[in-house]
């Protein structure tokens, strides 16, 4: 066993050995490895919370400008209504007042159409009444009132 455990003892130091030479010679390029692997996770870490914070920072302005433009599109529609609204009022009192003067002109019509009626309807009834007149006059004078009513006028001259 002497020697088998002499061998032992020898890879044991060989061993040794290699894994103090690995660690010599390995320590700083694995060190540098796992140290940049580190950084390298820690800055995409960071670059990936730094565009999280600036695409929330960008979906706020875009909430805001939505919001704006939401309260824009509302004070646009309310100032079309309200003008909508003014120009149907006008509309309509423009359509009364033309059809107030419409009616004030046909009122007027009315009354001299009246009026030229009421005339001619004089002036019938008073030919019609010069007519019956001379009618019944013709029949009621006989020659000697007729010489009365000449001298009359003559003598009032």
């Amino acid at each position: 066993m002497e020697h088998g455990g002499h061998l032992l003892f020898w890879k044991t130091v060989n061993i040794i050995i290699l894994f103090a030479i690995l660690y010599w010679l390995l320590k700083k390029p694995v060190s540098k490895f796992l140290s940049d692997g580190i950084e390298s996770v820690v800055s995409k870490f960071e670059r990936a919370k730094k565009e999280k914070e600036e695409a929330l920072k960008l979906l706020k302005e875009a909430e805001e400008k939505s919001e704006e433009v939401k309260a824009e599109a509302e004070r646009i529609l309310s100032y079309s209504k309200e003008v909508a609204e003014r120009e149907k009022e006008q509309i309509i009192a423009e359509a009364k007042e033309t059809a107030s003067r419409i009616v004030k002109m046909a009122d007027e019509e009315i009354e001299k159409e009246v009026y030229k009626a009421k005339e001619e309807l004089k002036k019938f009834a008073a030919q019609k009444a010069v007519e019956i007149a001379e009618a019944k006059l013709k029949g009621s004078i006989t020659p000697e009132v007729n010489k009365k009513l000449i001298e009359s006028s003559l003598e009032k001259l």
